[in-house]
């Protein structure tokens, strides 16, 4: 049996510092890229579901405080009505 080994030395590509320029570079372009695309395209995407939202929000509030005055005015009428048929 043979005690000597050749050792191999592997060698991570992620960790080669003649690659790191390289490395730089391309995260670089690739955050710019999804940056641009997000300020282009996916926020004022964003930005209008949030103003249809909240213009749906002010409506359904507007809506409900129409019924809640009906119903307000309705049990009003109600309890008149019903005084007035006791006297």
């Amino acid at each position: 049996m043979s005690t000597n080994f050749t050792k191999r030395v592997i060698v991570i590509p992620q960790f080669d510092i003649l690659t790191v320029g390289a490395q730089i570079f391309g995260l670089l372009t690739t955050l710019y890229l999804f940056y641009y695309y997000n300020i282009s395209t996916t926020i004022p995407h964003f930005i209008e579901i949030k103003k249809i939202r909240t213009k749906k929000l002010m409506k359904n509030k507007k809506f409900i405080t129409t019924i809640n005055k009906d119903l307000n005015y309705n049990l009003w009428l109600i309890n008149y009505c019903y005084k007035y048929f006791l006297n």
